[in-house]
């Protein structure tokens, strides 16, 4: 009878310990610092975009030949994810994306995506030739060879403005200056 106490006190134990874990957890992830709109803000004007464009060339000179690689697993709309022996920089790591894909294409997409909101940025090799007439780079060149994406463009004609603003003050407008939805 004792031995069956001290069981049930170490199941609520450890019962209290995950569920103090996971409500942790839960608050560091949906910090509104992690809003989709925050980590715009972050890849816009908190990256070093030199060194990002650099870092996904490093991955696109290791990574394998695009055109001829025969990918294992899942397969994104935008390419294939980054194999495992080729290493990803840190800074890449720091904006966290959610996927780091190579493009059937030969350039590099770091997809980020929150809920509706789909946007990152795409590294295109140097002397990278696009593959048709109608190819989309992205919707605003950052450098030469690093364009960010945004799904927004599609849905708002003065989503540029809010780029422009978000650059310029390194924040995101107020609420009452543009409409927030994803």
């Amino acid at each position: 009878m004792n031995a069956r106490k001290v069981t049930a006190k170490k199941i609520t134990l450890v019962m209290v310990f995950i569920a103090v874990i996971g409500a942790y957890l839960l608050l560091i992830l949906n910090s509104p610092d992690d809003s989709p709109q925050q980590r715009r803000v972050r890849l816009l004007c908190e990256t070093d975009h030199e060194r990002l464009l650099k870092a996904g060339r490093e991955i696109l000179s290791k990574g394998p030949d695009p055109k001829n690689y025969r990918p294992y697993g899942p397969i994104h709309i935008d390419g294939f994810p980054v194999p495992r022996g080729v290493p990803i920089p840190r800074i890449i790591w720091r904006i966290r994306p959610h996927a780091v894909l190579i493009n059937f294409n030969g350039y590099l997409v770091l997809h980020m995506t929150e809920g509706l909101a789909n946007y990152g940025v795409k590294v295109y090799p140097e002397g990278f030739k696009p593959p048709g007439d109608r190819f989309r780079y992205g919707h605003r060149e950052l450098l030469p060879g690093l364009w960010y994406y945004d799904d927004r463009y599609r849905r708002d004609p003065g989503y540029n403005e809010t780029i422009d603003e978000i650059i310029k003050t390194g924040k995101w407008p107020e609420p009452n200056d543009i409409d927030l939805r994803p």
